[in-house]
């Protein structure tokens, strides 16, 4: 009785500061990458802009809850070492500080893979607010870190790319001093040359071949022999230009293909890029919110440290054993002495 009468009062208010609790429940989202859940048409369950997390996103989730920044913005902000009435000359005031925050401040998954914030304080309203002030900041983190990711990613991205139509441009130059030179399709320009060459050679041969006979029946300022010789100049001097042409494409024919092929590659993958940019551009500058709030901390009503009523029952549960072993002893030690 005595004992339960010291434990009533000793753990009342006058001795033990009451504690209020306020908790945030959420659970953990499946999406990290805004691009992919709302912009590729195959992204996977996983992706789902609605999805819950599981346990993988949930033990993420409670890794960044347990981090410094957090904890230190939590503690600046409620001015925690003042709060928790730690005095400055205090041997270890650091160590005692992180002490009363870890004993407050407790965060763990439940059985349904949410995630809970537990925030216990002798002002119930103090609670509440860090509560969801742990909430909020574990958001902003999470998109800080993402936003941080993506914008190296980007900038690597937008490197590749500028640099991609640098080299696009040169090689879109070079294509272009070709043309000017007359190379503009290879295989049609080399077909159609190498018909009217062989045209042209053809009319050469037989006129040839013809003021060879009428050298033979007419005298030399016939006009047929005039004709015929003025068709075989005309004809030499086209193949002479087309001879030209053909020269000037067998020398930079090659290099005409290689460039519109390349010209056609480096299209592609510049393409792919500016998909990538765009993407990761959406992923560095906008966010989601990476949590579904189940519960929200509000301001607690009744205490829940101390429980007085379990304080009461185990000090009296233990003072009876006590009381018991002892009368026990004393009575075992009556009768050896008798």
């Amino acid at each position: 009785m005595i004992a339960a009468i010291a434990s009533a009062v000793f753990s009342g208010p006058w001795f033990v500061t009451p504690k209020f609790k306020s908790s945030v429940v959420f659970f953990p989202s499946s999406t990290n990458s805004i691009s992919k859940a709302l912009l590729e048409e195959s992204s996977s369950e996983k992706q789902d802009i609605l999805a819950y997390g599981e346990e993988e996103q949930a033990e993420q989730m409670l890794q960044i809850l347990n981090s410094d920044e957090i904890r230190e913005t939590i503690i600046k902000k409620y001015n925690l070492i003042q709060h928790y009435k730690i005095q400055a000359d205090d041997p270890y005031p650091q160590s005692r500080l992180y002490e009363e925050f870890k004993s407050n401040i407790t965060f763990s998954r439940t059985e349904f893979l949410s995630v809970r914030i537990e925030v216990l304080d002798t002002d119930p309203q103090m609670a509440a607010d860090i509560a969801n002030d742990i909430s909020s900041l574990l958001d902003s983190m999470k998109t800080k870190i993402q936003h941080e990711r993506a914008q190296e990613a980007l900038n690597i991205i937008e490197t590749s790319y500028n640099s991609k139509l640098s080299d696009l441009k040169q090689k879109e130059d070079s294509l272009q001093q070709l043309r000017t030179m007359g190379i503009i399709d290879y295989g049609s320009q080399a077909e159609i040359l190498s018909e009217a060459y062989t045209s042209a050679a053809s009319v050469f041969e037989n006129e040839s071949a013809m003021l060879t006979v009428l050298d033979k029946y007419h005298e030399q300022n016939d006009s047929i022999i005039v004709n015929t010789k003025a068709r075989i100049k005309g004809a030499e001097a086209k193949m002479k230009g087309l001879q030209t042409q053909i020269n000037k494409i067998t020398q930079f024919g090659g290099a005409s293909i290689s460039l519109n092929s390349q010209i056609g590659y480096d299209r592609a993958e510049i393409s792919k890029l500016k998909d990538k940019y765009e993407k990761l551009k959406l992923d560095a500058n906008q966010s989601l919110t990476h949590q579904f709030i189940v519960n929200k901390a509000v301001k607690s009503e009744r205490k829940s440290y101390p429980v007085r009523w379990l304080i009461i029952l185990a000090t009296s549960a233990g003072a009876f054993f006590i009381a018991l072993l002892t009368i026990m002893s004393i009575q075992r030690y009556q009768e050896i002495k008798n």
